[in-house]
């Protein structure tokens, strides 16, 4: 039996679990945990999410393939997790203020995989500022949405502070294609935004990360 197909999306954030256990928060269908089980990246899994029924479907997903190494519980954010009971944790889905109020407490966990679909610059403040060292942060394009996929360790012993680019456009490779594209795109809303004469926070934040951008793959 085949493993179960992931988008681009999940792709990334399965290529970079690792750990003896790995907690799965808001897992939804469950493929993340089931994946990175099947892949070996994680010896143990434990499934979380606050919709039973959501749940279920991981449940189901694991039954399938057979494993017996993860658990499921319902419930929000970290709760369900006991204090160094995992190890690595994806938090995916959401925005980047929601992820920031389950961080409250990280349960001892040492090494996150965090999908932002918004407020990524304000993640990554947080981060920095709670002591998180921001080890990749890259964009993915998957159906026509671009989303920031972040892995922050414990970063006791490191400098977690960020300059400007690491700020607004995190570690993207210029000559990356879905990083491109969305520089494309960027270009796009900020020429309508110019149009109508819009000096809104929004506008100054991409003009930031345009010129950065510009910078960037000007110093390669």
């Amino acid at each position: 039996m085949n493993a179960p197909k992931l988008d681009k999306r999940l792709r990334a954030v399965v290529d970079n679990i690792d750990g003896d256990t790995l907690a799965d928060i808001g897992c939804d269908h469950g493929k993340v945990a089931v994946c990175a089980l099947l892949e070996k990246r994680s010896e143990n899994a434990i499934a979380c999410d606050i919709s039973e029924k959501s749940l279920g479907k991981a449940v189901e997903l694991a039954k399938a393939y057979g494993l017996t190494n993860i658990s499921f519980r319902v419930g929000d954010g970290l709760g369900p997790l006991d204090n160094n009971e995992a190890d690595c944790a994806v938090i995916a889905g959401m925005g980047g203020r929601e992820i920031m109020s389950i961080l409250g407490d990280r349960k001892g966990i040492k090494k996150f995989v965090l999908v932002a679909h918004k407020n990524s610059i304000e993640l990554r403040d947080f981060l920095s500022l709670n002591n998180l060292y921001i080890q990749k942060d890259f964009k993915v394009e998957q159906s026509g949405k671009f989303y920031d996929v972040i892995v922050a360790v414990d970063g006791e012993g490191m400098d977690c502070r960020l300059d400007e680019k690491s700020r607004y456009i995190g570690y993207n490779d210029m000559n990356n294609a879905d990083f491109a594209e969305y520089i494309d795109l960027l270009k796009i809303k900020y020429k309508r935004l110019e149009a109508y004469g819009e000096r809104s926070e929004e506008g100054m934040t991409i003009a930031t990360v345009l010129k950065l951008a510009k910078e960037s793959s000007q110093a390669i």
